[in-house]
């Protein structure tokens, strides 16, 4: 559910940026969905749940930029048939989207990845301070310190 859920504001979001830059060339409403669908999908399945959680926000963010760039772009000469500049129409639409994925990485770290068993990613662990080891070599520090101050 909470993939749902996530799936369905990045949709809204996606669709808002596409349906503002891209209505102005007046394409169908199908079109736009579609191109909305397909960016929504492969961008949360690729970069929300592959990219962010192994190589961390800067990555993801990068990765959407660029992914949703080359969709929007290769959309738009498959489904638009028009004249308009579609690499400035692209580049502004994936700028838009990932201005917003920076808001969305913070939703998805928050509410997706949780060590909940619905929605259990092993890579994201909210507790990722550093952790101490100890090893035999204390305990000899000890001894020694004790046959020391027992010699004396």
């Amino acid at each position: 559910m909470k993939h749902l859920w996530a799936l369905l504001i990045k949709f809204a979001a996606i669709g808002t940026v596409l349906f503002s830059i891209y209505g102005i060339f007046d394409p169908a409403m199908t079109v736009l969905l579609i191109m909305t669908g397909i960016t929504t999908f492969v961008t949360y399945f690729l970069g929300d749940m592959v990219v962010l959680p192994k190589l961390g926000n800067f990555m993801a963010i990068a990765g959407d930029l660029v992914l949703s760039f080359l969709l929007v772009w290769g959309m738009s000469f498959l489904f638009l048939d028009t004249t308009f500049n579609r690499v400035t129409a692209g580049v502004i639409s994936a700028a838009s989207i990932t201005a917003i994925e920076v808001l969305f990485h913070l939703y998805v770290k928050r509410h997706i990845f949780t060590n909940s068993a619905e929605s259990y990613i092993p890579a994201v662990s909210r507790n990722d301070g550093y952790a101490t080891e100890f090893s035999e070599e204390m305990n000899d520090l000890k001894k020694t310190q004790q046959n020391e101050n027992g010699q004396s």
